[in-house]
């Protein structure tokens, strides 16, 4: 994918938002680090305080997935996931503008010999994750092991995908696929090729089914054992978390007997480990994404206000 070419209507004052968000960003990446700490933790204390939308989210799906745990407990959790969630913000920023190797030196990868033995079989390797809070510093981190196509959405503005998205791809070396050009990823796996997908969020029913997630039914997609079975992928699946001051991707084995045919029983598989790998981290997960927007008829939706 190449970057959109530059047209005078991007300076028409309806992309100039936009561009206000391009500079801030640059601002933003050129801030010490010590600073950027600073300032996640002034945000997360007065986003703690307030009733927006995304803050609503996360204290009502901590509600929903940990019931048993006590109020302290989860006030604890929702404070610091808002934390981990405003510091995607300067990863992004950084990923786009600061030096590459500052980026990646935090971070340590743990079971790479996994994907390599998976790359070395020259079979397609599909490489399933979910949107940790760590998910883009990951991203940039994978790509030193290895050239890859990863799916994702396209921003709606085409000052911001120029600008910030595609300095990515150019910074890591990342081709880029649209989420709604599934048929090139196909394609790339088909050809034997590598590829990162993030499928853990609502995308209704259309393309999956109720399966239980912290046991609640939660509208899961159920493509991944199919886009294996069509490309005779192998799927690997990674967890990121931060430790100290760096990151930790951790790559698990080619799953085995996979897919087995059933794909409810392999989507129940995906989201069991991603239970598993949040309880070991909850406060870095993204809470923020309206999980369990689609409910089984007759139950309410959770996150309407009342």
């Amino acid at each position: 994918m190449s970057s959109a070419p530059f047209k005078l209507s991007y300076l028409l004052p309806r992309h100039w938002p936009s561009w206000l968000v391009i500079a801030l960003s640059w601002m933003l990446a050129r801030m010490p680090l010590s600073w950027q700490q600073a300032s996640t933790q002034w945000l997360t204390t007065r986003l703690a305080k307030t009733d927006i939308d995304r803050v609503r989210t996360i204290r009502t799906n901590i509600d929903l997935c940990f019931p048993e745990a006590s109020a302290e407990y989860k006030l604890e959790l929702i404070n610091a996931n808002i934390q981990a969630s405003v510091q995607v913000l300067f990863d992004v920023v950084n990923v786009a503008w600061r030096q590459k190797e500052t980026v990646l030196k935090p971070g340590r990868i743990i079971g790479e010999e996994h994907l390599q033995e998976a790359l070395a079989s020259d079979k397609p390797t599909l490489l399933v994750s979910a949107h940790f809070t760590s998910f883009v510093v990951a991203i940039a981190k994978l790509a030193e092991v290895v050239p890859y196509h990863v799916v994702y959405r396209r921003f709606d503005s085409p000052i911001l995908e120029s600008h910030l998205v595609q300095r990515v791809r150019d910074n890591y070396q990342l081709t880029l696929i649209h989420r709604k050009d599934i048929r090139d990823m196909l394609v790339e796996l088909g050809s034997g090729g590598t590829v990162i997908i993030v499928p853990d969020q609502d995308f209704g029913l259309k393309r999956g089914a109720f399966v239980p997630f912290f046991g609640i039914p939660t509208a899961t997609v159920t493509t991944i054992p199919q886009y294996a079975q069509q490309t005779g992928a192998q799927v690997l699946l990674y967890s990121v978390y931060r430790e100290n001051d760096g990151y930790v991707v951790e790559i698990d084995p080619v799953l085995e007997n996979y897919p087995s045919g059933d794909d409810v029983a392999d989507t129940q598989l995906w989201s069991d480990w991603l239970e598993e790998k949040i309880r070991l981290h909850p406060e870095q997960y993204f809470w923020m994404h309206k999980r369990f927007k689609t409910r089984p008829a007759g139950e309410p939706n959770p996150y309407k206000k009342t």
